[in-house]
């Protein structure tokens, strides 16, 4: 014997069946869940305890970056562009560092390091020469290094090797007591004293 047959479904007797409210109260609503997702993905630079980088990026010549990256980047002599629309997770290692997006992580540049007004930098920056415009956001500390090719350990070598070889004023600590005395008499006389 055939099965009876159902009138055909409509739009309209779907909404009404009452078995549809009957399962309705059983689902979990899920729209917070996926507003908060959906902000995860828009939010361009999420706050991370620890930078826990993919990858490292090494390069030379110059690099630019652009988008959300978490990853370490190293160049001995390169030059570093973070674009404005950039958010960058890691550390940086490079001869010189423009800056113009979001920087989480910190900054070792052998040459300079600039900040353009629309930067953003959450780390610590080590570097000879440091230029911020304003408007640059910066929360850290800045390490002002040597110049490149002069580090401490070579001008005392270079005064040293002046002195043992009897050049004039090579130093200012191995001048005499006397001489130094010389000094603060012409100084107090050209002030009138």
């Amino acid at each position: 014997m055939p099965a009876p047959e159902s009138p055909p479904a409509t739009r309209g007797s779907l909404l009404s069946d009452p078995s549809r409210d009957e399962f309705a109260d059983s689902l979990p609503d899920t729209s917070q869940y996926f507003a908060a997702w959906l902000k995860s993905l828009t939010s361009p630079a999420r706050p991370i305890d620890s930078p826990a980088p993919d990858s490292a990026i090494r390069f030379e010549g110059t690099l630019r970056l652009d988008g959300n990256i978490s990853s370490v980047v190293h160049s001995r002599t390169g030059t570093l562009t973070v674009g404005e629309t950039a958010a960058l997770q890691g550390n940086i290692f490079v001869a010189v560092a423009i800056i113009n997006g979001f920087v989480r992580g910190d900054i070792r540049a052998a040459e300079r390091v600039e900040l353009s007004s629309g930067a953003r930098v959450m780390g610590n920056i080590d570097t000879p020469a440091l230029a911020i415009q304003p408007g640059a956001m910066f929360e850290g500390q800045c390490h002002f290094l040597p110049p490149p090719g002069k580090t401490d350990g070579e001008r005392i070598t270079r005064s040293s090797v002046a002195d043992s070889t009897g050049a004039k004023g090579s130093s200012r600590r191995s001048r005499s007591k006397a001489a130094k005395q010389e000094d603060s008499e012409g100084l107090a006389l050209a002030a009138g004293r």
